[in-house]
This record gives structure tokens, sequence and C-alpha cells, in this order.
């Protein structure tokens, strides 16, 4: 390929992809920021779970749906009401989807479970009441039926009160246990969403750079900036879960993977394949209800459950929010 493709050099889409590559690692990056900073209390963990929150909810309203699922139906030739309408069924579509991404994240929890966590040996967990950590483990959202049965047993033997102290440090265990697994559940669910936005992203950035250099770097740093909290949504999750800090940057890695392999789609339309917008348009409108479907049913209860009193939940949600709409903000003013 010394001459590239359709007249385009190799050398241009060699940093084309290079561009795709940095945006991809910067997932990785986000996860080993989470890896180096020690696990302090619940309002850590609270604050993590509802900065991720923030950061998935704003960027698939606002950007995957509103902006991209809209717009490309737009292109296609649909009109805005049409555009909207279809827009929103993907939308919706992505809910079964993420059900279906639910029950396999939920499998895969269970297999993951099995090695030490950090939250064992966590201070202010062994701190609180037993009835109190009950509670804010069956407040996490969607519990599944063995983690519920759990629940309901280590409630009912502490409402006996007549337990001896290893009974107490069983039930303990047990609390621990399950919101540990929980936590792995949110980090693999996650993990899966997020690389199903990062493919049509390492395609825009590639493409974007074929189109304008200056508008394809600026894309890719842009893109870099918010694929960091992505990252450190996956990796909080999975390390806090197990213990295991290669675990939790495997599956922050496995997530920007697909940023390159959306590059390498980006080199196929280039090089005479194409997508068409209305493509682009299911595609990005199926990841936006799938992402969103994750906010509300795993990351926003997750975070509460740590933070009951919400002392850093609202705060950390919304300063997620800012953090991608500045990044947002950056790609809009890129644009040629």
């Amino acid at each position: 390929m010394a001459g590239g493709c359709q007249g385009i050099s190799a050398g241009r889409l060699g940093v084309a992809y290079a561009c795709v590559i940095g945006a991809g690692v910067a997932s990785v990056a986000g996860g080993l920021i989470i890896i180096a900073v020690p696990v302090k209390n619940n309002l850590f963990l609270a604050a993590s779970l509802a900065f991720a929150a923030g950061v998935m909810l704003y960027i698939s309203v606002v950007d995957i749906f509103a902006g991209k699922s809209v717009g490309h139906f737009a292109e296609a030739g649909y009109d805005d009401a049409y555009a909207f309408t279809y827009a929103s069924i993907c939308f919706f579509c992505g809910f079964p989807i993420s059900w279906a991404l639910d029950k396999l994240a939920e499998r895969l929890a269970y297999q993951g479970s099995e090695g030490p966590s950090p939250l064992a040996h966590h201070p202010s967990t062994s701190a609180l009441p037993e009835k109190v950590q009950t509670d804010d483990s069956t407040s996490v959202a969607g519990g599944t039926l063995p983690q519920q049965r759990a629940l309901t047993d280590v409630e009912s033997a502490a409402d006996l009160g007549s337990q001896r102290p290893s009974d107490m440090d069983s039930e303990q265990a047990s609390v621990k246990a399950v919101r540990s697994r929980k936590l792995i559940h949110m980090g693999i669910l996650a993990a899966m969403a997020v690389a199903l936005h990062n493919m049509p992203e390492g395609l825009v950035t590639f493409v974007g750079y074929m189109d304008s250099i200056t508008s394809g770097i600026t894309t890719a740093v842009a893109i870099a900036i918010h694929n960091i909290p992505e990252g450190m949504v996956i990796s909080s999750a999975v390390y806090f879960g197990t213990g295991r800090r290669g675990r939790a940057i495997l599956w922050a890695a496995l997530a920007a993977f697909t940023e390159p392999l959306g590059g390498l789609i980006g080199l196929a339309v280039v090089c005479g394949g194409s997508m068409t917008e209305t493509v682009f348009g299911i595609l990005f409108g199926l990841v936006g209800g799938i992402m969103t479907y994750i906010s509300l049913k795993e990351l926003l209860p997750g975070a509460r459950s740590f933070d009951p009193e919400d002392r850093v939940t609202t705060g950390f949600l919304t300063a997620g929010m800012i953090i991608m709409a500045c990044s947002l903000i950056a790609i809009a003013f890129s644009s040629p």
C-alpha cells in the first residue's frame, strides 16, 4: 500500500490511525488513574460511580442520541420529524439490548468475584452498623435472585440480635461479597457499553482526519479527554469489586480496543467501502440507549448505595456532565 488507497498517501493513513489509537489508549490511562488512588471510604466509591453516571448520561443523551443519531438520519434525507422518530425508536431499542448485556455481565461477575476485594478491608464499611451496611447493599438496583436471597438472609439474621462474633463476621463477609459482585457487574457492563460506543468514535476520528488534518487531530484529542473518565468508570468498579489491578486494567483495555477496530472500518470506508448515514443513525441510537440504561439502572443506584445521604453523589454527577460538555464543546470548535 505504498501509494495509499484512492490517491491518499500511506503516511497520512498511518497518522490518521495513530490518532485513533491514541484516543483509545486514553481509556487505559483513565483506568490507571483509578488504580493509583487508594480506596479510602464509601464516599470515594460513590463519587466515582456518580461521576461515571454523569459522563455516560450526558454523552448518551446530548451527543450520541440528540446529536449523532438524529443528525445522521437527517443527513440520510429524512425530514426532522422522521429523523427524530427513527432515532428515538433506536434509542429505546437499546434498552432490551442492554438488558441482555446485563445478564451476560452478571454471569461474568459471578466468575470474576473469587479474588480478595479492597472492600474486604474497607475501614468505613467495617465501621458501619450491620443493619446500615445491609441497607446500603440492598439499595443497589437490579440485584439478581441469588444476591437478593443472600441479602435477605443477612437482614433476617441481624434482626435476631443473638449472633456470636463469628456469626457477625460471617454476615459482614456476605454483605461485602454481594457488594463486590455488584461492582464487578457494573464494571463489565460499562466496559461493554463503552466498547460499543468507542467503535463508531474510532471510525469518526479516522474519517475526520482524512477530511481535515486539523479537525481529525483536534477531534482525537477531545475524544481522548472524554475517554479518560470512561476508563475510570470501568476500572474503578472492577478493581473495587475484585481487588485485582490487572483485571481492572484488562477490562479498560478491552473497551479501548474497539476504538482502533472502528478505525479499521474507517480505513475500509476510505479505501472503497461504504457505510450509509442511516446505518450510522441506527448504530448511534442503539448505543445511546444502551449507555443511558446502564447509567440509570446501575451507576446511579450504585452511587446512592454508598452515599445514602447524598453528600457527594449529586455534585459528582454534575461534574461528570460538565467534563463531557467541555469535551464536546472542544469537538464542536474543531469542526471546519
